[in-house]
């Protein structure tokens, strides 16, 4: 549970189109205390950003309709949203990316499958360097 339990720490949008994804996601960021929204497409994904403001979004990258890539680059068009960290998921390595999740906007990305620990300790970084 989070020290601080009880005290929103900020909001985070889970785009991915893996429903077990999405579930374990919000289930971890919750119990940290975080408000979690989700969408399961890339476009789904681009609304709710626009409409719930997130502090830090979790983007998959291979998802029907929009992928992550081009999702994330709609977000960061919009100059209130241009500074909102994206980690992009991905079952791709960094040779397969190409560089290209930094190149669209990404803060960072974390290899599927991953630890609850990993997600816990990248939130609590990217938050901290962003000042959330």
């Amino acid at each position: 549970m989070s020290d601080n339990a009880g005290i929103p720490k900020g909001k985070i949008l889970v785009v991915d189109d893996e429903q077990v994804m999405v579930e374990l996601l919000c289930s971890i960021l919750e119990r940290e205390g975080y408000k979690v929204y989700s969408a399961h497409s890339g476009r789904e994904g681009v609304e709710v950003a626009m409409k719930v403001r997130p502090d830090l979004i979790f983007m998959d990258i291979l998802m029907p309709d929009l992928d992550g890539y081009e999702a994330t680059e709609l977000i960061k068009q919009n100059p209130t949203m241009k500074d909102i960290p994206v980690i992009f998921l991905t079952g791709r390595s960094a040779e397969e990316d190409g560089g290209k999740a930094f190149t669209t906007g990404a803060t960072t990305f974390l290899r599927k499958p991953f630890k609850h620990q990993q997600i816990r300790d990248l939130v609590k970084l990217t938050m901290m360097s962003v000042g959330n």
